[in-house]
């Protein structure tokens, strides 16, 4: 197992770990597989040093997307997206993208957003993220 920098050719193959991650529950999104590319090579874009991939041999198998960003008293970081094929999971390759990502990373608050009904809360909070901070996510048709 390896975890390690994500170039812009690996990301065709993270979409479609993405678009397979996502069609499962609590999700149920049926990401096209364009789009998924797209989305992910947006959020490349922003920050290639903080996005990394886990590979078992040659083939991917999980990766994380996150950017910083300055913030008052430091940077910040947000974790934009994290996902591990289904074969995968229970392997602590999450964990292990997160501990590439903590190691690479400068600043001391690192964010993100999950789906309420997700197995992946009790992994969060298992990493030491919690719900109960100063701010509240938000979605509407603005």
């Amino acid at each position: 197992m390896e975890f390690r920098s994500c170039y812009e050719s690996d990301i065709d193959c993270c979409a479609k770990i993405l678009s397979e991650a996502y069609a499962q529950p609590p999700y149920n999104e049926k990401w096209e597989l364009e789009h998924a590319i797209a989305y992910l090579r947006r959020f490349y874009k922003f920050d290639p040093a903080l996005c990394f991939v886990a590979e078992n041999g040659a083939t991917i198998i999980g990766a994380i997307f996150a950017y910083s960003y300055p913030w008052h008293g430091g940077e910040n970081c947000y974790i934009q997206e994290i996902f591990v094929s289904s074969n995968s999971q229970g392997l602590s390759i999450g964990k292990g993208l997160i501990n590439k990502l903590s190691i690479s990373k400068s600043g001391n608050s690192t964010w993100l957003v999950a789906n309420e009904n997700s197995k992946a809360i009790d992994f969060y909070k298992s990493l030491g993220f919690s719900d109960n901070g100063p701010y509240k996510f938000f979605h509407g048709p603005v």
